[in-house]
Formats: structure tokens, sequence, C-alpha cells
């Protein structure tokens, strides 16, 4: 008897939001979602971050290039002032791009070749390929990672372990690197 009497407590003392964290049915109620306008400026800090890092992506090319010609080790640290901490994925990656063996001409007058591979949906003529807007996971750590800057928590992705699928952790850090990171 005292069994069914403590069974429902139990089922809502046990109760999880979507992500695997626990819900008190009795504590406060989860935020309301985002309004319009804060969606807007969501996707606006999106559209930011990815223009900075496309221009930090070019600025590493030109330093890149710049620094192979001159002979000089391949460094792209000597550089720091041409990135921050948001886009410094990016730079290296143009930086490495850039430092690659000059562009030679083709067997047969054909034109000018790079040995570099061409990348399916990156910016035209570059390596850096944006993160999927469209991806959850993405998203989602993008949401975290601001929510805690704003909260002035610790940058810590492996602080929300259990709260994405696992198989997109790569894509859930990336995002919350981005939305941490963001300005």
């Amino acid at each position: 008897m005292r069994f069914l009497i403590l069974l429902p407590a139990a089922l809502l003392v046990s109760c999880v939001d979507p992500y695997g964290n626990p819900i008190n049915p009795f504590g406060p109620q989860p935020p309301p979602p985002y309004t319009e306008q804060r969606e807007q400026w969501r996707a606006q800090t999106r559209d930011q971050a990815q223009q900075e890092n496309q221009m930090a992506y070019e600025r590493g090319i030109s330093d890149g290039r710049a620094d192979a010609n001159a002979n000089l080790p391949k460094s792209y640290q000597r550089h720091y002032q041409s990135y921050t901490p948001a886009t410094q994925a990016a730079y290296q990656q143009g930086y490495e791009q850039g430092y690659l063996p000059p562009l030679a001409p083709m067997p047969g007058g054909g034109g000018w070749s790079s040995n570099a591979p061409t990348p399916p949906n990156g910016y035209p003529g570059t390596g850096y390929t944006p993160p999927a807007v469209n991806d959850p996971a993405y998203q989602q750590g993008y949401d975290y990672g601001l929510r805690d800057r704003v909260g002035g928590r610790a940058n810590d992705p492996g602080a929300h372990t259990g709260r994405y699928d696992p198989r997109s952790r790569r894509s859930f850090e990336r995002g919350y690197v981005d939305g941490y990171s963001s300005r």
C-alpha cells in the first residue's frame, strides 16, 4: 500500500527534459522560447561570426603567401594580431593554404592550377568550410556556449556532456566554442 502512495511522487521526481536534464515539476518552469527579436539577433550574430571567419581565412592566405615568398619559417602564430580566439582556426587554415607551394603553370600552357583541392561548399576560392547553420547539434552548442558566456561561466563544453547526442559531439563543441566566443 505504501508503495502505491510513493509511486506517483517517484515518477514526478524522475522527469527529464529533451536533453536529459532533470526537471523539478514543483520548481521554476523553463524559460519561454526566444522572442522574434532575440531570434533575429542570434541569426545576425551567427552571420557576423561567419563573415569574421571568412575574413580571417583570407588574411591567413595572404599572410601565408607573404611568409612563403619571404622564405620565413611556417608559423601562423607570428601574426597573432591578425586573428582573435574566435577566428584562430579559420586564420590557421588560411595560413596553411597560403603557405602551400605557389601556383604553377599547367603542362601544355593551359593556364594556372593550384595543387590544393577545391572544397565542395566552402567560400569561393578558399579551403574554409563554415559550419552548417541548420545543424541542430551545432545550434544547441551555440546556445549553450552563449548562455555560459553571458552567465559568466567558464568556457567548458565538456560540462554539458550528456545533454546532446554523443554522435554529434564535434558539431556541438564547434557550436559551443563559436557561441562562447561570439561578441
